[in-house]
């Protein structure tokens, strides 16, 4: 298991802050989702109520042939704040009343309502009437028909106007959201007091106490056997603090005896050859004590060894530990001060050619010296020795740099980075395997991409895994005289989006695992070699933190390619 990158008292608060964040804006987002709906259920509501009761009364005054007092209800229909305009149209489609005047006379295409004239053409066939949402959600249509005359003998009026209103629910949508805010805001405050009284009783109850735990383990790792910890209580921190003062107490009992026994051992092997000369005449006794003190002594050097051997590994966690962070600093001393030493190692070199020039006869002695040491040599070597020092040293920097660069897993902050960057850092750590065994040469077609906001070290890890696995097809290709090849091609797919994608000529998977290849814990590695959760945690970081694409296409024994394909802006 990998050991976890924070501290109780840093990881409990963020966890805490991140779930409120979360719950709150998803508490805000169902708010005002339901807010909205319901201000659009209510104004449909209030529209078929009045498309109804305003269509049946033009239908009535219609056929009393009172157009006056058809024009009054239409202005007075203004009345309504939420009705932003109401026409009647006749049979033609030409508007015979309207709330604006100046819309009066105007056919179907000349008014706001032209976008509806096939639901006119419905409401007429059926006789019924429609509430009609617009695409953005923001205006509701009421459309329905009106009879404005039938003709003896008609069973179905030939004539049919069409009442049509339009509602402006934008302000009502914007008064909804500003309520819902003003709850939710309210809600989010009283989630943040409550975790902050979370986070102090994880403090005081959890992380106080776990601290002190740590610090007396640290304690007695440095050999200080009489520390133990102090934590009253019956809870499971309590429960953990006494099993860890007795098993404190059971390695100093130990270590105690086990020194009182070097001690002992140490003077019976002093005695031992005295005490067997000594007592010649009961050897049968001193044999066997002589088995027991053997025996005693193995299993006393088995455990120095045991002790030793776990000391010694000790140590070297806290060496790997510290020599990444340690050998950045004198590689950087001695890169540094390469550029000087190069810089005076020429003008030394360009003196003594003008002393050369000007004093073309030196005395034999200098003649002698030069000889001995091989000057001429010296000079033409010297500048290329410390070429090849900063070279080498350039290459240090490089895979610290790399390493630093690859590192960058527990990173929770989007960056702007070049792509390019982090495959690079990847090839650079995989440069070994890349000519281990079988030279497995890399293509890169890489093409002019815009920095990209994304987590960079989880897309690292992702490169990680896939030419991992590259190298892992290619190394176990059965043809042997085939050029082993792993092709990275890079493109913009268009404004917003930008699509990486990686191949090998390896040996293909096969048809009938592919639907598994993104499933945790699945592995066609041996035993010991993989996990099985590279693929599935690279999907996952694709998908879920970049929001982008991961497909593969593979044919048995031509190889496989991977597509990552990720926004620029997330």
């Amino acid at each position: 298991m990998k050991q976890f990158p924070f501290s109780l008292r840093f990881s409990i608060p963020a966890i805490l802050l991140i779930s409120s964040t979360i719950l709150g804006g998803i508490n805000i987002q169902q708010e005002t989702s339901n807010s909205f709906q319901r201000v659009e259920e209510n104004v449909s509501g209030n529209a078929r109520f009045a498309g109804e009761q305003i269509s049946g009364m033009l239908e009535y005054l219609y056929r009393r042939g009172n157009i006056e007092q058809a024009e009054i209800a239409i202005s007075k229909m203004q009345t309504d704040v939420n009705l932003s305009l109401a026409l009647l149209y006749d049979r033609e489609n030409r508007v015979l009343l309207a709330t604006q005047y100046e819309l009066r006379n105007r056919s179907l295409q000349q008014t706001p309502a032209a976008k509806n004239k096939r639901a006119f053409t419905q409401v007429r066939e059926n006789l019924s009437g429609q509430i009609i949402l617009s695409e953005d959600r923001q205006k509701i249509w009421a459309i329905y028909p009106v009879p404005l005359q039938t003709e003896p003998g008609e069973l179905r009026p030939s004539k049919v106007g069409i009442l049509w209103l339009s509602y402006d629910i934008s302000r009502l949508k914007q008064q909804a959201f500003s309520d819902a805010l003003s709850r939710s805001v309210t809600s989010k405050i009283a989630l943040a007091g409550f975790c902050i009284l979370l986070w102090l009783f994880f403090e005081k109850t959890l992380t106080i106490r776990a601290g002190q735990i740590v610090e007396v383990s640290k304690k007695i790792a440095q050999g200080e056997l009489n520390q133990r910890v102090n934590i009253q209580g019956s809870d499971e921190l309590a429960q953990i603090a006494s099993g860890f003062n007795k098993m404190a107490n059971w390695i100093q009992t130990n270590t105690e005896k086990l020194q009182a026994s070097e001690t002992a051992l140490q003077k019976a092997n002093e005695t031992l050859e005295q005490q067997v000369k000594e007592r010649t005449i009961a050897l049968s006794e001193q044999k066997k004590q002589k088995n027991q003190l053997e025996e005693t002594l193995h299993k006393l050097q088995q455990t120095q060894a045991q002790l030793v051997q776990q000391e010694k590994m000790s140590s070297l966690g806290q060496l790997v530990a510290g020599i990444a962070h340690e050998i950045n600093n004198p590689i950087n001393f001695i890169h540094g001060n390469i550029a000087h030493v190069e810089e005076y190692t020429q003008d030394l070199l360009d003196f003594v050619e003008l002393v050369q020039q000007c004093y073309p006869n030196p005395s034999s002695e200098i003649e002698d010296w030069a000889d001995e040491v091989e000057f001429e040599f010296l000079q033409e070597d010297l500048p290329k020795t410390i070429n090849s020092i900063k070279i080498g040293t350039k290459r240090v920097r490089d895979i610290v740099l790399s390493l630093r660069n690859f590192s960058r897993l527990d990173e929770s902050e989007l960056k702007k980075v070049e792509l390019h960057d982090g495959i690079e850092s990847t090839l650079l750590i995989l440069q070994s395997r890349l000519k281990q065994k079988l030279a497995i040469q890399v293509v890169k077609n890489y093409s002019d991409l815009p920095l990209i906001e994304c987590y960079p070290g989880q897309l690292n890890q992702v490169f990680m895994n896939i030419l991992a696995n590259a190298i892992d097809a290619l190394e176990t290709s059965e043809h042997e005289n085939q050029l082993r090849q792993i092709t990275i091609h890079t493109s913009r797919v268009d404004e917003k989006w930008v699509k990486i994608a990686i191949a090998d000529n390896g040996c293909g998977i096969s048809p009938s695992i592919q639907n598994q290849i993104f499933n945790p814990f699945f592995t066609t590695k041996p035993v010991g070699k993989g996990t099985g959760m590279g693929m599935a945690i690279s999907y996952q970081i694709i998908t879920e933190k970049h929001g982008g694409k991961l497909t593969f296409s593979s044919t048995v024994g031509t190889g496989t390619e991977f597509t990552i394909q990720i926004p620029i802006q997330q």
